[in-house]
C-alpha cells in the first residue's frame, strides 16, 4: 500500500507527462501530421488515466 505523499508525487508526475505529451501532440497536429498528433494525445490520455486507476486499485 502506498502512502499519501507517494500518491501525490505520482499524480504530479502523471500530470507533467500528460502536459508534455499533449504539447507534442499539438505540435505534430499543427505540422501536417494530424493523425499522429491526435493518436499521441489519445494514447497519452488513456495511459495516464489507466495508470492512475491501476494505482488506486492496487
Amino acid at each position: 500500500m502506498i502512502n499519501f505523499l507517494e500518491f501525490v508525487i505520482f499524480i504530479l508526475f502523471c500530470l507533467y507527462a500528460l502536459k508534455e505529451a499533449i504539447g507534442y501532440g499539438i505540435y505534430e497536429y499543427k505540422n501536417e501530421n494530424k493523425f499522429g498528433g491526435i493518436s499521441v494525445i489519445i494514447f497519452s490520455l488513456f495511459s495516464i488515466i489507466l495508470s492512475i486507476v491501476a494505482l488506486c486499485l492496487a
